[in-house]
């Protein structure tokens, strides 16, 4: 997760949607870096609401902005099957290695997940459980120029990204009966994605204006 006291901002990292590009290009420029132990910089939107933003209440009493991107969620169990078939988990029990992608959504969509299909949730990451609430400014993953067009716009500066972490090209489908049981068991994280949308430029364009004077 990232803070931009200045532009008053927080983006947060969901998981498989590019976080490491967007730390090392944008880390620079924040004034607080959440890195390092993935329950750290994985920060879900509820532990922030929970405590974070009680803590930047102490240098801004109004509440900072949220962003985030969201992939869909079958691509985005796709990114995690592939990471799952990395050699570094060889031998482990969250190694798809030896599974198709069939199998491993059947895991993500079984009562109890066994351990190379428990990858949590991207509703679940974006969204407090009690109220509802998610962030701000959402933004899909395969739009991402869109997000970065935000990025850049609310900073006041080109962002350049190099693709990083990423998982190993593999060419994959879906059952259409596991694809249509994936949209019914995931049906938050379908909504969440079909949500997302882009801010209209004009409501930026102060901060923009506020950046470059600044």
């Amino acid at each position: 997760m990232l803070v931009f006291l200045k532009h008053r901002l927080v983006v947060f990292s969901t998981p498989k949607c590019g976080s490491t590009a967007l730390e090392k290009a944008l880390a620079p420029l924040s004034d607080i870096v959440l890195q390092g132990d993935p329950r750290i910089k994985h920060c879900t939107f509820h532990r922030y609401k929970w405590r974070f933003e009680k803590f930047l209440a102490i240098f801004d009493t109004e509440p900072l902005d949220t962003t985030a991107l969201i992939r869909h969620p079958q691509d985005w169990l796709g990114s995690w099957y592939r990471y799952r078939h990395g050699s570094w988990l060889d031998g482990t029990a969250h190694s798809t290695k030896g599974l198709s992608f069939d199998q491993f959504v059947e895991g993500y969509l079984a009562d109890e997940q066994p351990p190379f299909a428990a990858v949590g949730s991207q509703a679940r990451f974006l969204t407090h459980p009690k109220t509802g609430e998610t962030v701000n400014f959402l933004y899909r993953y395969d739009g991402f120029d869109a997000f970065r067009g935000f990025l850049e716009e609310r900073l006041g500066q080109a962002i350049l990204l190099d693709r990083l972490n990423a998982s190993a090209e593999m060419r994959l489908s879906l059952s259409p009966h596991l694809a249509r049981r994936l949209e019914a068991g995931c049906a938050a994280d379908y909504a969440l994605y079909d949500s997302a949308h882009a801010p209209k430029p004009q409501s930026r364009m102060r901060s923009l204006i506020r950046a470059l004077a600044s």
